[in-house]
């Protein structure tokens, strides 16, 4: 008895990495076309219906540059990340699904390291000293 070989399952790529990256590939149970891209990090893939290789390839190239598009530049820079800010994303995403004590908990606890940690002005500030390094 011979083993069966594997069918190739060839798949195409376009657009750049971590920006417009598009890749269409069969399916391997319908043998329909399906397109996958990112977003906010999420693997996303969609059917495109229909098994038309020449028009996979048309369609995932006007994607990625549809997706080209939207950045103006291509370098967009994320604002700074701030620990008030961390704890606010931290507050509407975990803490709302906390038993009632632990969201109070938290609520204290963010005050309290805010608190601590919160930028100091520059008159407030008192000057680091660094000792000379003994010889």
């Amino acid at each position: 008895m011979m083993a069966r070989t594997k069918r190739s399952r060839r798949s195409y790529s376009a657009g750049e990495w971590d920006r417009n990256r598009v890749r269409v590939f069969a399916d391997p149970k319908t043998g329909r076309y399906q397109i996958e891209w990112r977003e906010n990090g999420r693997r996303l893939t969609r059917s495109l219906g229909h098994r038309d290789w020449s028009r996979a390839k048309r369609q995932t190239d006007e994607v990625a540059a549809g997706f080209a598009v939207h950045e103006p530049n291509g370098n967009a820079e994320p604002e700074p990340l701030t620990l008030e800010r961390l704890f606010d994303i931290y507050r509407g995403e975990v803490t709302p699904a906390k038993h009632k004590r632990s969201r109070m908990h938290d609520r204290a606890a963010t005050q309290m390291f805010l608190g601590f940690l919160a930028p100091i002005d520059e008159e407030d500030a008192v000057p680091l000293v660094v000792a000379a390094p003994r010889v």
